[in-house]
């Protein structure tokens, strides 16, 4: 378990990833996908928690998910590495506080679980959907490099859009389902982690 969750952030944060990720605004948001839906329940599943109310978890990690998928603090974001480091950390940290009350030991059925995943996933859309949509680029990296790679920045925009919307669902999605038939089945109430 140590492993995978070495090798998804270090995937994620060093290496030709990101370099690639000060280029391309797809492979950035990669970077974001694989803190909060691999490493992130990978860190709760090896037995790191951070011991917060589940509904305070998820209020938090969708707030920061939101403010840092905000135009202005994302083009903040990619000038200063320094809050580049902020961004990346607190996207991490409070998705382990999100997993943290989904996946951890707490008084929260698996029904109420699988409602916080969903709607969670949901909330987290909407910058993708925006992004897909947008008529124009409205998250361009500094150091943008599109067109190296064939790509327009409204192509490269559209397409992290999409990494956002779908792999972050079927990741989503998938755990509040399996939640979901936990919640009918005789133990609805066991967790999923056990310290």
């Amino acid at each position: 378990m140590t492993a995978l969750i070495v090798a998804a952030m270090v995937l994620a944060l060093v290496g030709h990833l990101g370099q690639l990720a000060d280029m391309l605004f797809s492979v950035h948001m990669a970077q974001h996908l694989l803190l909060i839906a691999v490493a992130a329940p990978l860190l709760v599943l090896g037995g790191m928690r951070i011991a917060l109310a589940p509904l305070t978890g998820w209020s938090l990690f969708v707030a920061v998910f939101l403010f840092w998928h905000w135009p202005a603090a994302f083009q903040w974001a990619a000038r200063h590495p320094v809050a580049e480091f902020l961004e990346l950390a607190s996207i991490l940290a409070a998705a382990t506080c999100f997993w943290s009350g989904v996946l951890g030991a707490n008084s929260l059925g698996a029904g109420a679980r699988a409602l916080m995943v969903m709607t969670a996933a949901i909330l987290t859309d909407l910058p993708g959907v925006v992004m897909v949509f947008a008529p124009k680029a409205i998250c361009v990296m500094p150091h943008e490099n599109a067109a190296r790679f064939g790509l327009t920045p409204l192509s490269d925009q559209q397409l992290a859009g999409l990494l956002m919307w779908v792999p972050a669902n079927l990741i989503f999605f998938g755990i509040a389902t399996f939640l979901f038939a936990r919640w009918i089945s005789d133990d609805p109430h066991h967790p999923l982690v056990t310290s």
